[in-house]
């Protein structure tokens, strides 16, 4: 889902409530209460788009090539008209257990705080109206300025970008920061892990500040396309808390799909021709909610969402200005 341009008020919060590792205790820690509000529609400043078909659909011209371990077969499923139509299987990413235990407890108690602090009521309708009951904000602090869009022009301008404080060797490490600054608590600890995530990709690579994204038990995201004016062509995310079914579904032929689970402590990417050739939702439908001959119950989910910024036509120099 793309970022929110909605303006949630910011609220002071005082004792904070720390998510606990166990996954069974920590869904049932009480949801935030739901502001109910719709949005009308927006005009040109739409993170969204309808879906286009032809030769409107971007195209990568350098396809983005990640592989999935063995593990990832039974989170993904294609439907026939996907493999008999060609469509690389690649452009699909999944890494089951892509993060420990105690990483995604970590990440779960980091990204409460953020929305308690930045979005503490969950909202019934987005402006664009695909998405229900959910909250999200935004993290810069997560993002080092070498990763950024900054360190992308600097390296144009061939300048050089001083390292973040954040991501200096914490000298006074503590048992709590494991070696790592306590520069805003926990964040270089999230870096670290996040670091993972980005080293998978080329270095030219500029991203986008990672997005938390928490969906109620009865939230959903209605089948929609990103603007590709907002991004580039990989977006992807850190799934946590509750398991949920995405589905794929091509702009032109909805029969050439593919569905994902998206498990805790799972990583998935879309990519290439998926990203904006194929609608993508999460569905509260019961009969799409199926894996493996079981219901995916509904549960509160948040997912730490990547995604790549879009390289300028006349390159990144030309931001300098």
């Amino acid at each position: 889902m793309a970022p929110s341009t909605s303006r949630t008020p910011l609220f002071r919060l005082s004792n904070a409530m720390y998510f606990l590792s166990n996954y069974a205790l920590m869904r049932r820690i009480a949801s935030p209460p739901v502001l109910r509000r719709l949005f009308s529609e927006s005009g040109s400043g739409s993170r969204l788009i309808r879906p286009v078909t032809g030769d409107d659909i971007p195209r990568p011209s350098d396809p983005i090539k990640l592989v999935a371990p063995s593990t990832a077969t039974s989170f993904i499923r294609y439907s026939a008209g996907y493999l008999e139509r060609g469509f690389d299987r690649s452009d699909i990413f999944v890494h089951p257990d892509f993060i420990s235990d105690e990483e995604h407890a970590l990440l779960a108690k980091c990204c409460e705080r953020k929305l308690k602090r930045l979005a503490s009521t969950y909202e019934m309708g987005h402006f664009d109206k695909r998405i229900h009951n959910y909250r999200e904000c935004s993290v810069s602090a997560w993002l080092p300025q070498k990763r950024a869009v900054a360190g992308r022009v600097a390296e144009a301008m061939g300048r050089a970008i001083d390292p973040d404080p954040i991501d200096l060797p914490d000298r006074a490490a503590s048992g709590k920061s494991g070696g790592w600054t306590t520069v805003g608590k926990y964040d270089g600890q999230v870096r670290h892990i996040l670091d993972r995530v980005w080293e998978m990709f080329p270095s030219s690579f500029a991203w986008l500040p990672p997005h938390i994204l928490d969906l109620h038990e009865d939230g959903e995201i209605l089948p929609h396309v990103d603007n590709p004016d907002y991004s580039g062509f990989t977006v992807g995310g850190l799934s946590l808390l509750g398991s949920a079914v995405s589905t794929f579904k091509h702009v032109d032929d909805p029969s050439i799909s593919v569905d994902v689970l998206l498990a805790p402590k799972s990583l998935y990417f879309m990519t290439n021709r998926i990203r904006y050739q194929f609608t993508h939702e999460i569905t509260v439908d019961p009969e799409q909610r199926q894996w493996q001959g079981k219901l995916v119950q509904r549960a509160r989910r948040i997912s730490l969402m990547f995604r790549d910024a879009k390289v300028p036509k006349s390159g990144w120099k030309s931001l300098a200005s």
